[in-house]
């Protein structure tokens, strides 16, 4: 790549002093001169009107130059593209500022900003055929098998969630909502996937379709799990608010708990309505004829804007939950402590969280399947990613967050006496038990 004229390198010093000088190109002979000496002699050079070549004698031969020739628009995020052969569309090469790589900058590595493509994209583009078919197994399967125990376990739990007795309080509406959504989110996982896959190896799939999967899948994935965050987090403020205030049950109103649902359901899907306008379907023939990406163009502010989202709906149901969930457990303890002062507050803890695990289970387990993501992701922002357990890692840690989502009846429901009962009392448990006495 030849140098412009304006370069801070020592070659171009010698620029300055003829730019006063009216014929320009008429210098640049001695500019050819001048570095021959060098180490690193000079033998090409652009400026805003000529491409001049040092010749064999220290000659500069210039030409009437066009710069549209060598621009080219292919790099998202602001990277700087360079194009090879004008006859060539796959010739260009994309300078990726800073926390972004890809063939077209399309992978953002800012905190909070990993995508699903720019984890699974390096295997399933591999050139070992063998890692190319074991991966792609793999990444189907995974998500495919939470679906699939997902869809069981969120079959029972809204069986029983839609037994009357279970929302008389605020915790079963929560429940039931919270499981509906979980159901979304682990199909939007496979789908997205799926939809990942045939965009990456160039599978048809019209336009028009394809952009609206792209725009579709990624803002429901986001969604619907974190909403679920989020309702889990005012189950436990309930479950706080009866223990402070036993006598009480404003905050168990259903009425109260449909309301903060709905303004949940509205505030999440209006910070996520930038998904459905800048997520879009991208050409990239460097892979495949017809390789595709679905990504966002975003512009700084909303970038910016995305990263401050994504930490407010991950991380302050996380700490909510997280301190919520502690000052749940020394608020029991406690008032169990005063009332039997003959056990230490440790064996009065147990036997609390024996006889209550229903109240700090469901909240415990999203706490420890965000939290390696959580840790990771804060690790490996504006990471490289070029170590594969680093990548690999990060994979695990995104799939094991979805797995409350697959286990929302053994969350919910089993340990819960009274959840549990409501289930025995379905039709579908009564045949369940049928069949196994048949069986038996």
């Amino acid at each position: 790549m030849c140098p412009k004229k304006s370069s801070r390198s020592t070659h171009f010093d010698y620029f300055n002093l003829y730019l006063i000088v009216r014929n320009v190109v008429a210098k640049y002979h001695t500019l050819c001169d001048n570095t021959t000496s060098n180490s690193s002699p000079l033998l090409c050079f652009v400026d805003d009107d000529y491409f001049c070549l040092c010749d064999i004698n220290n000659t500069a031969q210039c030409f009437l130059y066009n710069k549209k020739f060598d621009q080219c628009k292919q790099c998202l995020a602001e990277g700087q593209c360079i194009k090879g052969d004008i006859d060539t569309p796959s010739d260009y090469l994309c300078l990726c500022p800073r926390c972004h790589f890809g063939s077209k900058c399309q992978h953002n590595t800012e905190l909070f900003s990993f995508s699903l493509v720019s984890l699974l994209s390096p295997d399933l583009l591999s050139s070992s055929l063998v890692k190319q078919k074991v991966s792609l197994s793999m990444y189907i399967s995974v998500p495919a098998v939470l679906l699939i125990y997902g869809t069981i376990s969120n079959f029972f739990s809204l069986v029983t969630f839609r037994q009357p007795r279970t929302r008389l309080n605020g915790a079963g509406h929560y429940f039931f909502t919270g499981t509906i959504f979980s159901q979304l989110s682990l199909f939007c996982l496979l789908s997205k996937i799926l939809h990942i896959i045939i965009n990456i190896r160039g599978l048809f799939i019209q336009p028009i379709i394809n952009t609206v999967l792209c725009k579709i899948l990624s803002f429901l994935l986001s969604l619907s799990s974190r909403i679920c965050y989020w309702l889990i987090v005012f189950v436990t403020i309930e479950r706080i608010y009866v223990t402070i205030y036993p006598t009480k049950r404003w905050l168990q109103k259903p009425k109260i708990a449909k309301t903060i649902i709905t303004l949940i359901t509205i505030f999440t899907c209006a910070s996520h309505v930038h998904e459905l306008v800048k997520y879009n379907i991208v050409d990239d023939p460097k892979y495949t004829a017809n390789g595709k990406w679905c990504v966002t163009q975003l512009s700084r502010p909303l970038q910016i804007y995305n990263q401050t989202n994504t930490m407010i709906h991950y991380l302050t149901p996380f700490l909510v939950n997280l301190i919520f969930t502690i000052a749940l457990m020394i608020l029991i303890t406690r008032t169990r402590a005063n009332i039997d002062r003959n056990k230490s507050r440790w064996k009065i803890f147990q036997e609390q969280f024996k006889k209550k695990k229903e109240m700090f289970i469901p909240s415990m387990i999203h706490i420890i399947s965000a939290l390696p993501h959580l840790i990771i992701s804060f690790s490996l922002a504006c990471n490289d990613l070029d170590t594969k357990w680093q990548r690999y890692m990060l994979i695990i840690s995104y799939f094991a967050a979805y797995v409350p989502q697959c286990l929302s009846f053994h969350l919910y429901v089993q340990p819960s006496k009274f959840f549990l009962r409501e289930f025995h009392a379905t039709k579908i448990w009564k045949m369940l038990a049928q069949s196994r006495t048949t069986i038996n």
